[in-house]
């Protein structure tokens, strides 16, 4: 006896037909008539009772169709219990961006009814394009400078990805809410001398300037940490500060919300121009993606107005 067998047992009683039950389960009727006669002569009584008026069931198929169904009805509970069918999943991977990770909470909580596993993680440049390459994400946010262009579009070749830019964008300085320079409307790197510098990593210094001004601004010499928690902690209780790069303060708000502990201030010559320019981006395996990227990106351009750009 089969879990089939009996499926096939509670459908012809339910229709009161073999015919009826054939086009209900997506079976030929000579397919299902050949199982339960099988399943008939296994059990060495008759179901059910043929006649030219239809079909009914024998007084012991009856009997054993109650049982039968109680059976069926505990399978299905099994089912529903341990075997539930394989979450969707939705991963971000960017550098250290706030407006990425607002659009991320936000696509969560538009999607939180929908069965996803949700990530978010943040990293450098080449570690993003890993990531999206590998399967691990499904988007990536990065940069592209005139210091790294060369690496990362052999990269993205190598990985065949797809860089879509969103917008030019300039440097930024982040620090501490109580930081010195906390209040400046723009921050010049010669305003940096006395402050320590916080990076994860000096190639992504690089990223960011020439060799030349590493080397002026005494940037070849970062304090290097491997988390974002350290780092925090650097920049308040050192007065450090570390770089990213964003987008302009017409299209992103920059002061702080209230509460927020760091600022992200505009680096800028003295000119008052950017002193560095950024396309900004994401990078994808295909043009063509999916509803809840699309709907990430989405609300990436609304946090940073470019919706009203477009």
């Amino acid at each position: 006896m089969t879990i089939q067998q009996i499926r096939y047992c509670l459908g012809v009683a339910d229709c009161g037909s073999f015919n009826k039950a054939s086009e209900k389960l997506y079976i030929s009727q000579p397919s299902l008539t050949a199982s339960i006669h099988d399943l008939e002569r296994e059990l060495g009584f008759e179901i059910f009772r043929r006649t030219s008026r239809g079909t009914s069931l024998t007084e012991k198929g009856n009997d054993f169709l109650l049982d039968a169904r109680f059976l069926f009805q505990t399978y299905e509970k099994i089912l529903a219990k341990y075997i539930t069918p394989e979450k969707k999943r939705f991963s971000v991977s960017a550098l250290y961006y706030e407006f990425a990770r607002r659009a991320f909470i936000d696509v969560v909580k538009a999607y939180s009814g929908s069965q996803y596993d949700f990530s978010f993680r943040e990293m450098r440049a080449l570690n993003v394009i890993e990531d999206v390459a590998g399967g691990k994400s499904h988007i990536g946010l990065l940069y592209i400078s005139e210091t790294n262009q060369e690496e990362i579009e052999k990269a993205l070749a190598a990985n065949k990805l797809v860089f879509t830019p969103l917008t030019e964008c300039g440097a930024f300085v982040y620090v501490h809410k109580d930081h010195p320079l906390a209040e400046k409307d723009w921050i010049s790197l010669e305003d940096l001398r006395p402050y320590h510098f916080i990076t994860f990593d000096t190639d992504d210094v690089k990223s960011f300037f020439s060799d030349a001004i590493i080397d002026e601004y005494g940037l070849n010499q970062p304090i290097t940490v491997a988390d974002r928690s350290t780092e925090l902690n650097l920049l308040e209780n050192l007065k450090g500060f570390t770089f990213l790069s964003g987008v302009s303060v017409e299209n992103y708000e920059k002061k702080n919300n209230e509460g927020e502990e760091f600022v992200t201030i505009p680096l800028k010559k003295a000119d008052s121009e950017w002193s560095h320019s950024f396309s900004l981006g994401y990078i994808t395996k295909e043009r063509k993606i999916d509803s809840i990227t699309r709907d990430y990106i989405a609300c990436i351009k609304k946090i940073l107005k470019l919706d009203q750009i477009d």
